[in-house]
């Protein structure tokens, strides 16, 4: 009992706590720019040029020295000269008919990442995750008397996971890569690090593991195919996850989680969702941890479907992001998940956790209707939803249609 009081006063703490990106405020006159996002290049840029040029003579006049296309996009990436910054080199673009945009290769973290919210405890492996209280609440228990989600495939963009783990084993599909390290082993490890600097090591360690455990939990016989964009402090790049969104749409999975986000908009992930879209392939987005109405990128995304998070009363969690482009809101507080411990599991709370939920729930309807097309999946999700606008009136028409309802969205 006291370990119990003592895990619910620290999640209420952290939960106030709680950022993934911060809040923009006004700086006074004459104050040097905000430092970008962790992650964010300072020596590539990403280049969209006209059609019927030369990517590699458009940077070289400037230059650059081009790296290479970014798959299902129409960007490169590129290597800015010594000596010169991505503002400059971006700005001296401008002017060059030939240059359609440009931009920077900005930073990508979980929305849990500097320690908004921290996995907590660990149940021991004899815990059905599948049976937690807040996925019997939302129906999982009917659902799975229809559907389990078998066939379906699930591309999660995140730090990795543990294949060798016991709530994973026999869950881990073929085609992930791993973008961090270049090749073609995405599992999710700590370095021993502070990568970020912000005096945490390897606070992103487990992340994607926990994530792919409760779609698991969700859609049991689904299948994840694990893509490794964010390192073990939680912090990527624009271009890994449009390269990530782009390799998963290339093997066909049907689903991709993406349970990160970033505080700048970036219009080569925006040509990547845009790119699944295409192919009928779900993108599932974390709306982020500000704990305002600030919706994280690429969760703002219209061709994206963005979760936020609610408590066990169905009250929004204090430290979920909300907005007018929320899809969906989902249980995000004190869930059990599979985490690299001694004990083989954890509880952590998040919008992360939320989507995860969300993209299980896809598989499920997916695989009960299997003649859907992804819009019409979520149509299905979005009509039967729970109203819980009663219950949050500061909050109206803010947190999406309503909290996920497994059993209805589920039912003949």
């Amino acid at each position: 009992m006291i370990r119990r009081l003592t895990f619910i006063a620290l999640c209420l703490i952290l939960s106030a706590c709680g950022t993934g990106g911060t809040a923009t405020t006004d700086a006074p006159p004459g104050s040097p720019p905000p430092p970008p996002p962790p992650g964010t290049s300072e020596t590539q840029v990403l280049v969209e040029v006209a059609l019927g040029e030369d990517p590699a003579t458009v940077v070289g006049d400037a230059g650059g020295v081009l790296i290479g296309p970014v798959a299902g996009t129409a960007f490169y990436l590129v290597e800015i000269p010594a000596g010169v910054t991505v503002a400059e080199f971006i700005s001296s673009l401008e002017d060059d008919g030939r240059v359609l945009q440009s931009e920077e290769d900005v930073g990508l973290s979980a929305p849990e990442g500097g320690g908004a919210t921290l996995p907590f405890g660990g149940d021991d492996l004899t815990v059905d995750i599948g049976r937690q209280p807040e996925l019997l609440r939302i129906g999982l228990l009917q659902a799975h008397a229809r559907t389990t989600g078998l066939g379906v495939r699930i591309a999660v963009i995140d730090t990795g996971v543990l294949p060798t783990h016991p709530l994973l084993v026999g869950h881990i599909g073929l085609g992930g890569r791993d973008f961090v390290d270049g090749d073609l082993d995405p599992t999710d490890m700590p370095n021993g690090a502070d990568d970020d600097g912000d005096g945490l090591i390897d606070e992103g360690y487990g992340h994607g593991t926990f994530v792919a455990s409760l779609i698991l939990a969700v859609a049991p016989d689904a299948t994840i195919v694990p893509f490794r964009v964010l390192n073990s402090d939680s912090v990527g790049s624009a271009s890994t996850l449009a390269e990530a969104i782009s390799a998963a749409v290339a093997i066909g999975v049907d689903v991709i989680n993406i349970s990160a986000g970033m505080d700048l908009k970036a219009e080569v992930v925006k040509q990547a969702v845009a790119n699944a879209e295409r192919f009928e392939v779900a993108v599932i987005t974390s709306t982020g941890n500000t704990g305002i109405q600030d919706v994280t990128f690429p969760a703002t995304l219209s061709k994206a479907f963005s979760v936020t998070a609610v408590d066990s009363a169905d009250r929004k969690a204090d430290f979920a992001s909300f907005g007018d482009d929320v899809d969906f809101a989902a249980p995000g507080v004190a869930l059990i998940g599979a985490f690299p411990n001694p004990s083989g599991t954890a509880r952590w709370s998040g919008t992360s956790f939320s989507a995860a939920i969300v993209s299980g729930a896809f598989a499920l309807v997916r695989a009960a209707f299997p003649l859907l097309k992804a819009d019409d999946v979520a149509r299905r999700l979005r009509d039967t939803t729970v109203d819980i606008d009663p219950l949050n009136p500061l909050y109206l028409d803010l947190m999406g249609r309503g909290r996920l309802d497994l059993n209805a969205a589920t039912a003949p």
